[in-house]
């Protein structure tokens, strides 16, 4: 062998014995990333504003043939009260929790407990709301819903979304663990599921501002956002970032929060690459949503505020859908013409 294949050699093999006795490993790259999973969810499941959710709404409560689990912010609509009194009657396990501190649910709790409904209050501190908006039927489809059931919450700008796969078997689990929370008897929810994985990600509490950051984090082109309020400063500077690496963040919120939270949108558009456009006033903006680059989005139950995230019972949900997405990007860009800068 010459002598300088010999030394080459040599030192290849003096480098390796080095590296392994530091402690060192070589890393080889994957040839192939692996993809990331998306969700079977059909824009179908999805439903824009009041006729669409509230009719969906009846028809899922109507079909019920052994369980309705419910979790509502506020609820005093008549037609779905007398709704679940019948369904109730009819031998159906009818359970229902509701935040304590909301006006309409006082005389609805007192009407579906006269009537032997099970029904509790969310058992939350002074000052925190639960705004988990669930309608889960027979433990196999679920309602993730954007509107309070009261006349205003049907008639704001919003979406439900309907699961149907492993999620709405989530949701079952996550409402048993609130209502174990409420009157510590669990529910007879099954450990496992045998519906279809369909890659959706429910989150609870401090776990929704995680998920909304981790989505807008791994954004490539655009964020598009609709809230009626985002002041949440860890939520703020990730959009400022993201907008900085060159993301298409677009903004609609409230016309209200113009003078409410004039800072934090000061802070927005001072870096000179987010759009923030103003929902008319004529209609209320319920709708709390982030389509990430056009293919997944998350909707969450409430305003991106610290106070929300911090202290108040929330749920978000997060779905890696493109087709789903194609939707919402529509209603999206129709939102954005008719909102003013």
């Amino acid at each position: 062998m010459p002598k300088r294949s010999f030394y080459l050699i040599t030192s290849f093999f003096l480098l390796l014995s080095l590296l392994f006795l530091n402690g060192c490993t070589i890393k080889v790259p994957k040839p192939f990333a692996k993809p990331a999973p998306t969700s079977s969810l059909s824009p179908e499941a999805l439903f824009l504003d009041n006729d669409a959710i509230y009719n969906r709404t009846l028809s899922l409560i109507q079909a019920a043939q052994s369980s309705i689990y419910i979790e509502q912010f506020e609820f005093d609509d008549p037609r779905l009260i007398q709704l679940l009194l019948d369904k109730s009657h009819a031998g159906l396990d009818v359970r229902i929790l509701l935040d304590q501190w909301q006006k309409p649910n006082w005389a609805t709790l007192d009407q579906l407990k006269s009537q032997n409904v099970s029904v509790q209050y969310y058992p939350a501190q002074k000052g925190q709301s639960d705004h988990a908006k669930l309608l889960i039927v027979d433990q196999d489809k679920a309602l993730i819903s954007g509107p309070s059931w009261t006349a205003k919450g049907f008639q704001a700008h919003d979406l439900a979304i309907e699961l149907s796969g492993k999620s709405a078997w989530k949701a079952a689990s996550l409402y048993s663990k609130d209502w174990e929370f409420t009157t510590t008897f669990p529910l007879n929810v099954p450990k496992t599921t045998t519906l279809p994985e369909d890659n959706i990600t429910l989150a609870t509490n401090a776990n929704v501002k995680q998920q909304l950051l981790e989505q807008i984090s791994s954004s490539t082109k655009s964020i598009w956002i609709e809230n009626s309020e985002i002041t949440e400063p860890d939520v703020v500077q990730a959009l400022l970032d993201a907008a900085g690496k060159g993301r298409d963040v677009r903004i609609i919120v409230d016309s209200s929060v113009a003078t409410q939270t004039p800072v934090t949108l000061e802070k927005l558009k001072a870096s000179g690459k987010i759009t923030i456009r103003y929902y008319p006033q004529q209609t209320s903006l319920g709708i709390r949503l982030a389509i990430i680059d056009g293919s997944s989005f998350l909707m969450s139950s409430s305003e991106w505020t610290r106070y929300c995230f911090v202290v108040d019972h929330e749920l978000s949900i997060t779905v890696p859908s493109p087709a789903a997405s194609a939707k919402l990007t529509q209603m999206f860009q129709q939102d954005w013409e008719k909102s003013k800068p």
